[in-house]
């Protein structure tokens, strides 16, 4: 590698800040240690050049004076604002929801016909899913609903946990 001249005055330079940066810290080895003593009582070097060793505890007290309190910073940092919050919204109005009163579930049941033989009471066939109920008025399916009448071509029946009536549309059966 060919140092120009240019190379050599930086790394120059560098060395020249190097030592001078060794030679001016308070840590080097150059600078002798005096002990803090009271009024009154004349300083003394505590030991020579060679014998000063680094302690971050030295280090530490040495440093101590730099940090500051809590409200020397807050003084020295202190921001001022304006801004004022406005006031927190009314709170809502408490709403009372009744709930919806009950209801009978869907009627479960198609009408598949319907049988009138002359001197007996009509029998009205009902399936849900794959079965068949053969029924006449009065009668119960399930102990869940009861077979109540006819009225204008529909089916009459009471959903017996609520006494609800629900009707089901006979279609065009005779």
């Amino acid at each position: 590698m060919v140092l120009t001249t240019r190379l050599k005055v930086l790394f120059a330079a560098a060395a020249a800040v190097g030592v001078y940066i060794l030679a001016s810290s308070p840590d080097s080895p150059t600078t002798a240690v005096v002990a803090e003593v009271s009024p009154g009582v004349r300083a003394q070097p505590m030991a020579s050049a060679g014998s000063v060793r680094h302690d971050t505890g030295y280090s530490l007290t040495r440093l101590a004076h730099r940090v500051s309190e809590g409200k020397a910073v807050e003084a020295l940092f202190h921001t001022q604002s304006w801004y004022v919050a406005p006031p927190a919204p009314p709170p809502a109005p408490v709403v009372v929801v009744k709930p919806p009163p009950p209801t009978a579930p869907p009627l479960p049941f198609t009408v598949m016909g319907r049988y009138a033989h002359p001197g007996d009471r009509t029998v009205y066939f009902l399936t849900r899913d794959d079965r068949v109920f053969d029924v006449h008025i009065g009668d119960t399916i399930d102990n869940i609903y009861s077979v109540d009448g006819t009225a204008n071509g529909q089916l009459l029946l009471t959903y017996k946990p609520l006494n609800i009536q629900q009707s089901l549309p006979l279609g065009d059966s005779p």
